[in-house]
């Protein structure tokens, strides 16, 4: 296998990096015969160049994952393998470790129709595109895939990007009180990444999308001169975190430092709990902005949230209630047939479940009152509907989860 293209910033560590993608497709081979696997493809960061290695004794521990995106032919169900392929990925990230590499190994299946009939417009068909790397297997593929420039990224992908990191935040925090060593670095660079994304999503939401995180920072001081509505609602602090985080992402042995001397674990989780909720005021600048774009009017943020769950279709309505009553896995929570079809007619269940990601979030951080409450907006069944604020958020990312992150 060749990789004649650098994988991090880090030179010293391209080398055990190069070894471990190796044995990952190595891995994929020994399971699927020639006629079950078309390509292997290494997409993300460390497609791009930009993977982040931190140094721990003898251990490399990448931040974030290995992303692979794992070609299958025609008139296989995708979606039915993945979570085979899941088992795989924790298999393969189970040798990485015994070699002295810590990651996550995330194999992607797709059937290779998909590149040249079913790919769209969007953030991430626009990176994998100008970024993917095919590691094995055809090598043309990518080239399938019909070229479009980025300003044609629908600003709905924008948005989905900007709801899935705000959700992923609400997780974080739930996880707290539970994490430790390892698990709290993960929180950390989760954190992080929020900062990159969030000026990722308004790049991409105003047509100027941009992949890499080394160019993030400028792009967005350009974004923001250009654009007075965005400069009105984004904290004046935000361009010099999105600097620091860019910086810490590119060269995480440099800037990363976890734990601080001197701390203990629950000290560690109260200094995340702050990081998390600081990073509120800025989560709801850019929704903010966004969806008063979306929804063409002005506003306070929850009614901005529920003008946005009334903009998809019915038709699109129908489809997408119609997965999750089709969904191969049972439901986190007792869910209702009942409570599904009073919600056809409010909206989509992705739309939804990012308000109600978004207000339990903003609701955490004290921004928004609890008012209005956001279980409404889920088909729970009303008597499983817990009652406690801190149920209510893990309901609302277990459905996120399975409805569309897993999905």
């Amino acid at each position: 296998m060749n990789l004649p293209f650098p994988l991090c910033r880090e030179p010293r560590h391209e080398e055990r990096i190069r070894e471990a993608l190796e044995r990952c497709v190595a891995f994929l081979v020994e399971r699927l015969p020639p006629s079950h696997l078309v390509a292997v493809m290494l997409t993300g960061s460390f497609a791009r160049g930009e993977g982040s290695v931190l140094p721990r004794g003898g251990v490399l521990r990448v931040l974030g994952d290995f992303e692979f995106f794992v070609v299958l032919p025609s008139g296989h169900d995708a979606r039915a393998e993945r979570r085979q392929f899941a088992v795989w990925g924790r298999e393969a990230a189970g040798r990485l470790a015994a070699a002295g590499i810590q990651a996550e190994v995330e194999f992607g299946p797709v059937e290779v129709d998909f590149f040249r009939l079913r790919a769209r417009p969007s953030i991430f068909v626009s990176d994998l595109r100008r970024h993917g790397k095919v590691l094995w297997g055809r090598k043309d593929l990518l080239a399938e895939i019909p070229e479009f420039g980025v300003e044609q990224i629908p600003p709905d992908d924008a948005l989905s990007l900007l709801f899935n990191r705000t959700i992923e935040q609400l997780e974080a925090h739930e996880r707290l009180a539970r994490a430790s060593g390892d698990a709290l670095l993960d929180i950390v660079y989760q954190r992080l990444k929020l900062t990159l994304d969030l000026a990722g999503s308004a790049l991409a939401f105003a047509g100027v999308h941009t992949a890499l995180y080394q160019r993030r920072p400028a792009a967005f001081a350009r974004l923001l001169a250009e654009t007075p509505s965005l400069g009105q609602h984004v904290p004046s602090w935000f361009a010099d975190e999105l600097a620091r985080s860019a910086a810490a992402k590119l060269e995480p042995a440099e800037h990363v430092v976890w734990p601080p001397d001197g701390t203990g674990v629950e000290e560690q989780r109260e200094l995340l709990r702050g990081a998390i909720l600081s990073a509120a005021p800025a989560v709801a600048a850019f929704l903010r902005w966004e969806l008063e774009q979306a929804v063409g009017a002005s506003g306070e943020l929850p009614a901005l949230l529920d003008a946005y769950t009334r903009t998809p279709p019915l038709r699109r309505r129908l489809r997408e209630w119609a997965r999750v009553v089709l969904h191969p896995m049972p439901a986190p929570l007792p869910i209702t047939h009942g409570m599904i079809a009073s919600l056809v007619w409010r909206s989509t269940p992705r739309a939804l479940l990012y308000a109600a990601g978004a207000r339990a979030y903003l609701e955490l951080a004290e921004l928004v009152t609890n008012g209005d409450d956001f279980m409404r907006l889920l088909p729970v069944a009303r008597a499983a509907r817990p009652r406690h604020a801190a149920a209510r958020r893990a309901a609302v990312v277990a459905l996120w989860k399975w409805c569309i992150r897993n999905n």
